[in-house]
């Protein structure tokens, strides 16, 4: 078989852009069963193209299709493949490149699904030790919530520490006294895990309880006083909600990696010669 960059596209055309109806002579012998415009299909071209669109069918829908609803399918490819040859939609250089583009991913998937099918297949092993090795990529880091203020000397975060144990409310002591951007929402800030700030400052927020206001501390930024508002645990998501998306990447990786291989191998058995830039 010819499998040439011409003789692919050549093929494509004869089959994609030229409709069947162009024929002169059916190709099949037998009692016409549909005849659209001055194409016939006989009863054996309707099983060989039924019995080929279930060979390829790619979804259980697909492949539940009735006779009556491909013959009704099959009407409406023929009146497609009339109005490309009568529009000669076949001679257009955009459509001619996109056929040659599809037919070469339809011939390496073909390759891969045929001829390389065992060195691209994944085992369930394979998709354990994945989920496994890279559990962090499936798991959301414990976060917390607090409100804080910020002051530039001690006696100004002495002075908001002692209005808050005093009884003022948190968020009316921080749009008073606080020098950072959150004084405006009370002091509150985002959800954050860890190292999404100073580590100091971290390291003073963590181990707080919900609800608990720790002492003063110093950073790089000024003396800090923080309350945490809330708290969420680390979570993983379970092995059967993400396995097939696991098998869909391990599959993915093998088929770049076999390809490459694949196509160097086939390079250093061929000569050939390039003489000159493009």
């Amino acid at each position: 078989m010819d499998l040439s960059r011409d003789a692919l596209l050549d093929e494509a055309k004869n089959r994609a852009s030229v409709p069947p109806q162009a024929q002169e002579t059916p190709a099949y012998q037998g009692d016409v069963l549909i005849r659209v415009g001055k194409r016939e299909i006989t009863r054996g071209e309707f099983e060989e193209r039924y019995a080929g669109y279930l060979l390829v069918a790619e979804t259980d829908k697909d492949k539940n299709i009735t006779r009556e609803g491909f013959l009704e399918k099959l009407v409406s490819d023929e009146i497609l493949w009339r109005y490309a040859e009568e529009e000669q939609i076949g001679r257009e250089p955009l459509f001619r490149a996109l056929i040659t583009r599809e037919k070469q991913k339809i011939l390496l998937n073909h390759i891969l699904e045929t001829k390389l099918s065992d060195k691209i297949a994944v085992i369930d092993e394979e998709v354990h030790w994945y989920y496994n090795e890279k559990i962090e990529e499936f798991s959301t880091p414990a976060q917390i919530q607090v409100r804080h203020i910020l002051t530039a000397t001690i006696e100004e975060a002495q002075e908001a520490l002692r209005r808050i144990e005093a009884g003022e409310d948190f968020a009316e002591v921080a749009r008073d006294l606080s020098i950072h951007a959150s004084r405006i929402y009370g002091g509150q800030l985002p959800p954050f895990s860890r190292g999404t700030y100073n580590r100091d400052f971290e390291d003073a927020a963590f181990p707080l309880k919900v609800g608990e206001l720790g002492p003063i501390i110093k950073t790089d930024l000024g003396y800090h006083i923080i309350e945490k508002t809330g708290e969420t645990p680390q979570n993983t998501i379970p092995f059967e909600q993400v396995k097939d998306e696991i098998k869909e990447r391990i599959g993915k990786e093998k088929k770049e990696r076999v390809l490459d291989s694949f196509f160097r191998n086939l390079r250093s058995e061929t000569e050939v010669e390039i003489r000159g830039a493009p």
